[in-house]
């Protein structure tokens, strides 16, 4: 890895510390992590993009740094590397405030990085889910017997889209996925963005620190409570806590092999909360705006 460093950015560093994929170190006081890179290449160049425009105009984010061929990504071995010079680098948890400031209006927008399309992307989840669960059900039974379940909540989740279209104003840079044990240093990690309506991060927040069992229903509704909303927020926000990233994003990473299948328990053992607490935003959302709720779980709950 030295090799690497100094042949193609010039940088000579005897100190590197490797944290799991990724290699960490010091060069001119100054902090850089080169990032182990295995996602889609194609939306590399939007990425490098949308990370200028950011540091152009004074957006907190770190910067990605290029290789000496003008190369965003470096090969070493078989794996792809990135060059991010670390301008927030504290390995502190983030906050909620820290979710809540992060969002910024962005234009032109990244047509490849939009991620506000949420019907065509769930409804494809679905379906790609579904033709492969048939090829799967005698290997993943735990998978085979909740699977359904959380299609069908995203089911709910794009049937009230279909009421109240699509987001189209508040769109914002904002992360593929936000989890209550990201630090400081991963948060500002340039190559986690896409763009999408403001109260995307909020909500993947929430739902990470439910299901980390950090937040409790309570916690979460005060929190709520405390957080300036407008109408099509409180509706938006709705829609994206029904959407069960948390149980989808756990089911990629067990079908991939990089999980054990008993870790789909971690999400189902919770499900009756999980339930609780969408009608407990329910009622909280429903006194500032006209909004109806899922039946079967009003019908569960309500006294």
């Amino acid at each position: 890895m030295k090799d690497l460093l100094n042949y193609y950015y010039y940088i000579i560093t005897d100190r590197i510390n490797m944290q799991g994929h990724n290699y960490y170190f010091t060069y001119l006081n100054n902090y850089f992590c080169l990032y182990r890179y295995d996602a889609n290449f194609e939306v590399l160049d939007e990425v490098f993009k949308l990370n200028t425009y950011m540091l152009y105009n004074n957006y907190p984010i770190n910067k990605i740094i290029l290789n000496k061929d003008s190369s965003i990504t470096t090969k070493y071995g078989n794996h792809y590397y990135i060059l991010v010079l670390l301008r927030y680098n504290s390995h502190n948890l983030i906050k909620l405030n820290n979710v809540l400031n992060f969002g910024k209006l962005v234009n032109p927008l990244p047509n490849i990085l939009n991620r506000t399309n949420w019907i065509e992307l769930w409804s494809n989840k679905i379906d790609n889910i579904e033709y492969s669960i048939k090829h799967l059900m005698h290997k993943y039974k735990l998978i085979y017997n909740s699977i359904y379940y959380y299609i069908g909540l995203t089911e709910n989740a794009i049937t009230y889209l279909k009421l109240f279209s699509i987001p189209s104003k508040n769109i914002t840079i904002s992360h593929r996925r936000v989890h209550g044990c990201d630090k400081i240093v991963d948060f500002y990690n340039p190559l986690n963005l896409v763009i999408d309506y403001h109260i995307r991060d909020l909500s993947e927040y929430i739902k990470s620190m439910f299901f980390e069992r950090k937040w409790d229903v309570l916690t979460i509704i005060n929190y709520l409570k405390k957080i300036n909303m407008s109408g099509s927020d409180y509706i938006y926000f709705y829609i994206r806590m029904l959407f069960p990233s948390y149980y989808f994003d756990l089911y990629d990473l067990i079908i991939s092999g990089k999980e054990l299948e008993k870790s789909i328990l971690n999400i189902t053992s919770y499900q009756e909360d999980y339930e609780y607490l969408l009608y407990e935003i329910y009622i909280m959302i429903k006194s500032h705006v006209n909004i109806v709720g899922i039946e079967w779980i009003n019908k569960k709950f309500a006294i």
